[in-house]
């Protein structure tokens, strides 16, 4: 059941390019107010204030919107038919990914404050980004169409929506080219984080979980210039292994999602005849 006004596409894009500007444009002018040496000082100012002003004007929006709780919740795949189990191997890679990390952060050199500061702001990034992507575009674009451009169109946005903060971070093409193809594949895991658990806040933490591991493994700094999708240390074997296995998890799931759209098609052409 939908109240509120109509879930536009277009009016989610909307929504996604204002919080880009706040986050990534913002978040740079403020960090830039401070020296490179000053890392958590850049990491404070580049996340508290604009993710908050962001943060909050997506709120207003859903409000005014009133696009309802599915925005937040839906029901989890294991209980569909054909329910699928295998599917909760996503989730679980995904935390298990950030998990075999844990060996590359200095952890003797990043004091407690240090760790409790990073976790604040990549938890206020997993909190904004997926409520964006995983809640409100999806909300919109499954208005209109499948799962299938659901899972493929938001995991794209999602993407392309780190590009301004690599841009004016001064990352080469090459380098963005593979960031787009590492957050779409990411953005896909997360997709599944809400879905097979139903509920939004699982890959909002997962999100924001992996956000953490990856700063303190490198460094805290501007949004574009130290972003927690592009650690460039060779992975471990373990890591390694739970990457190839993330991966080729996400790309079968496309296959499952293409037979969960023809199978509500054909039941939709049942209840019409």
């Amino acid at each position: 059941m939908t109240s509120g006004r109509p879930r536009s596409i277009w009016l989610a894009l909307a929504a996604v390019v204002v919080y880009v500007l706040l986050a990534a444009g913002l978040g740079s002018l403020l960090s830039g107010l401070v020296s490179d040496e000053q890392e958590l000082a850049q990491f404070s100012l580049g996340h508290f204030i604009p993710l908050a002003i962001a943060i909050i004007g997506l709120l207003l929006f859903l409000r005014w919107a009133g696009w309802g709780e599915d925005v937040w919740r839906e029901r989890p795949t294991p209980t569909l038919t054909p329910r699928r189990w295998w599917l909760v191997s996503i989730p679980v890679l995904v935390v298990l990914l950030p998990i075999s990390q844990f060996g590359d952060v200095p952890w003797a050199s990043r004091p407690i404050g240090y760790v409790l500061v990073i976790a604040a702001g990549t938890l206020m990034v997993g909190f904004g980004e997926e409520l964006l992507i995983r809640g409100v575009l999806l909300t919109a674009v499954r208005a209109r169409h499948g799962e299938l451009i659901a899972l493929l169109g938001t995991s794209l946005v999602f993407a392309l929506a780190h590009i301004p903060g690599s841009i004016i971070a001064g990352a080469s093409l090459a380098t963005i080219a593979f960031q787009v193809s590492f957050l779409a594949a990411a953005g896909a895991a997360y997709y599944w984080g809400r879905r097979v658990t139903g509920r939004l806040w699982v890959a909002m933490l997962a999100h924001a979980f992996t956000d953490w591991v990856l700063y303190l493994a490198s460094r805290a700094g501007t949004p574009g210039a130290s972003m927690p999708h592009d650690h460039a240390g060779s992975p471990n074997p373990i890591q390694a292994t739970v990457q190839i296995m993330l991966l080729v998890a996400t790309t079968v799931s496309i296959i499952s999602v293409i037979r969960e759209d023809r199978r509500r098609g054909q039941a939709a052409a049942e209840r019409r005849a």
